[in-house]
């Protein structure tokens, strides 16, 4: 220890660092600068960047994951007044009576307050009660009524379903495009019930497909077309619209949780509709969770400016892959001539924090990283001897405790040393090693410091003890706990002192624990402890013979002594006493 202080850090330095770390990190980095400065300049002066490209692909997915939120809220509206309508107060009696005018007055307000295009009330034999269309053109209020005749309606599955009281995993409401003599429309079926819960008929609200793809066009400014699972073409905006290639729509439909974490965005394909060039983004048209209508195409015309030279990109392409090949070059380099001395540093350091302070590390270069190495050497060193001299002068403190306690005690002279190495040898024997063993000592040594909570009268008194002063004789294990629970080093050597006198069967204090309860160590030691009571003079006794001391520990086997534990002690009294125990 003394060497490494008498050389400072400027001694070193001197003889050591010879290129330092920050002429090895700025000097590539320099030159660097200078060939991504000129190769810049050039782009800037060469080459016309622009971002109009990016900027309309964002708008064209926005525009996609706007409508594809439409047809969600579509289907809501649509919910929401099937469910009002089914409802209302004296809708399901209406039906069920047939009654047509009845039903126009409950459910008009609500239609026309929705504002939605077509419903139809069907009874539970799926024939009409009553149809409602709003006129194409004429005020919001105004609608055409018709009742009694034959409806096409009472075939759809959407219907059946609902006559059959089916349910699907959203419930007991279903969806579907519907070809209708008025158009193309997106219907909502749903129950009706009666007070007494039974089915009393069907409601089915509607919507058209042109209203639907003119309010997603108001609100993205963007041409919609919906195709069919085949990719035809049911309904667009655009004036001219194509159909899909059938793989095309297909993949769509196919790959719509895969190929996007967007529903609404599969792919997107360029084409020419009334000589304007577009780009469509494509996605799946489903309601009610999973049921698939078609695709849904979102298209908006390509700016001229878009189309950016293919030459240009490829050498702009060509100028960022080199010079970012330069950086990973010249990154890789430094990366592993800077960090290998300090990955071992790191890994002695955790090392080092795993308590081994018999760590060195060889140092090979000659900067400021070598200094550090040195330094680290040095202060692992001391640590080591440090620890080393702390952990002597604590076991130190601990026998002198052992020593004092025997004197106030006026126990046997060596008991508490007899017993520590008598303790560590059984706790070997029974397969602990290593870090425990430190434990076992400190724990053997201090087994017995909590009587210095036991008054000297009690103590020292010859004759017997009353019932109160033993009840303050077996607090001596709680002594012990509270008087050493602070120290965080003898933290892992509190089984023994706090738990000695607990025994198997669980009749010991102060706790009363039972069987395995009782930590190993306390029982590997409570043998011992008697053992060595009983084969050594006392103040009040001389030893027992060795035959009698034998016979009543294994007597206790299963009561007071973990029966392992015994049979263990028993083949270490074998070695010494040939064959007695």
């Amino acid at each position: 220890m003394s060497v490494f202080k008498d050389i400072s850090y400027r001694q070193i330095s001197a003889r050591k660092i010879r290129v330092p770390i920050r002429i090895k990190l700025t000097l590539p980095y320099l030159i660097l600068s200078l060939i991504l400065a000129a190769a810049a300049a050039y782009l800037i002066t060469q080459l016309v960047l622009e971002n109009v490209e990016e900027r309309f692909n964002k708008q064209l997915y926005e525009a996609g994951k706007i409508s594809s939120e439409l047809i969600v809220n579509y289907e809501s509206q649509l919910l929401q007044t099937q469910r009002l309508l089914a409802n209302a107060e004296g809708v399901s009696t209406a039906i069920q009576s047939n009654d047509p005018n009845t039903l126009r007055a409950l459910t008009l307000g609500i239609i026309a307050n929705d504002q939605q295009e077509a419903v139809e009330f069907l009874d539970i034999h799926g024939s009409h009660v009553l149809s409602v269309h709003h006129r194409r053109g004429a005020n919001p209020e105004e609608y055409d009524f018709s009742t009694g005749a034959q409806t096409s309606f009472t075939s759809l599955e959407i219907v059946q379903n609902i006559l059959a009281q089916k349910n699907d995993v959203t419930g007991d409401k279903f969806a579907d495009l519907i070809q209708t003599d008025w158009g193309d429309f997106l219907y909502i079926s749903g129950p009706v019930y009666d007070r007494q819960g039974s089915l009393a008929g069907v409601v089915l609200v509607g919507r058209s497909l042109p209203t639907l793809t003119a309010d997603m066009r108001a609100k993205t400014f963007a041409q919609i077309t919906l195709y069919d699972a085949l990719g035809q073409v049911i309904y667009s905006t655009l004036p001219f619209p194509r159909d899909l290639a059938s793989e095309t729509a297909s993949l769509t439909i196919s790959f719509k949780d895969i190929s996007s974490t967007k529903r609404d965005i599969s792919n997107q394909r360029d084409f020419t509709a009334a000589n304007i060039p577009f780009s469509e983004i494509l996605g799946v048209w489903e309601v009610r969770g999973n049921h698939e209508l078609g695709v849904l195409g979102v298209a908006l015309s390509q700016n001229a400016v878009v189309q950016a030279s293919a030459n240009s990109r490829w050498r702009i392409f060509f100028m960022l892959v080199s010079a970012n090949f330069l950086i990973i070059l010249v990154g890789i380099n430094l990366a592993n001539t800077i960090t290998r001395p300090l990955i071992r540093l790191v890994q002695a350091s955790v090392q080092v924090s795993k308590g081994d302070l018999d760590v060195q590390i060889n140092s090979n270069t000659n900067d400021e990283i070598s200094v550090l190495t040195e330094s680290f050497n040095t202060m692992v060193a001391s640590l080591n001897q440090s620890q080393k001299e702390l952990l002597n002068a604590y076991d130190d403190t601990l026998e002198g405790w052992a020593r004092a306690l025997e004197l106030r005690d006026k126990e046997t002279e060596g008991h508490s040393e007899r017993v520590m190495e008598l303790t560590i040898q059984l706790a070997t024997e029974m397969g602990i090693h290593g870090e425990a063993l430190t434990n076992i000592r400190r724990g053997s040594l201090l087994h017995d410091i909590g009587k210095m909570g036991v008054p000297d009268a009690i103590l020292h008194k010859k004759g017997s003890l009353t019932e109160e002063e033993m009840a303050i004789v077996r607090r001596h294990p709680k002594f012990a706990y509270d008087m050493l629970k602070e120290i965080d080093y003898l933290q892992a050597a509190l089984d023994i002192p706090f738990c000695h006198h607990e025994k198997w069967d669980g009749t010991g204090y102060p706790r009363g624990l039972k069987g395995e309860e009782i930590p190993i160590t306390a029982r590997i030691f409570s043998i011992v402890d008697v053992w060595d009571a009983m084969t050594n003079d006392r103040p009040y006794r001389k030893a027992l013979p060795l035959e009698e001391v034998i016979s009543y520990l294994k007597s206790q086997s299963g009561q007071h002594f973990d029966p392992n534990v015994a049979d263990a002690f028993f083949r270490i009294l074998n070695t010494y006493y040939k064959g007695k125990a």
